[in-house]
């Protein structure tokens, strides 16, 4: 038993990171489908699909990171609320979290024919890479200390 509560924390944060892969890269294929909107024939298809991919991967990738995130968090809660780089993480990670909802709501606009929406959507998903970087920097920074 002992073996398992050890290994635990390590499942959690590797959960956690796939969860991430999956989470962000369908965001950002969203918000890439969604930008082309105004430059096809059938904005609505592009924003079907980016629905679709919304739906499917990004929101699952985002409610299991967060679940493996709280989970392993909850296990040494004390230990986290001290490190100042996490706090960091958490802040960029609240800023993806809320372009992540402005995305899909962009790509449900073009889903209902409203091509319009997708301006501006490249910008968004520059910001949430910069914001992933961020946090994938402090991960790595702190892991070499």
């Amino acid at each position: 038993m002992a073996r398992l509560v050890t290994s635990l924390p390590v499942l959690l944060v590797a959960a956690h990171v796939l969860a991430n892969v999956v989470w962000i890269g369908a965001l950002l294929s969203v918000a890439t489908l969604t930008s082309r909107a105004p430059f096809v024939a059938d904005p609505s298809e592009v924003g079907a699909l980016a629905r679709r991919v919304y739906w499917r991967l990004a929101v699952p990738g985002f409610l299991a990171s967060f679940a493996a995130g709280a989970a392993r968090i909850s296990l040494a809660p004390q230990m986290y609320a001290h490190l100042p780089w996490f706090h960091a993480k958490l802040g960029l990670a609240l800023v993806v979290i809320v372009l992540h909802h402005i995305i899909g709501g962009r790509a449900r606009r073009v889903a209902n024919g409203k091509a319009e929406a997708g301006a501006g959507i490249g910008t968004l998903a520059a910001v949430t890479f910069l914001c992933v970087a961020g946090v994938v920097l402090l991960g790595v920074a702190k892991s070499l200390r």
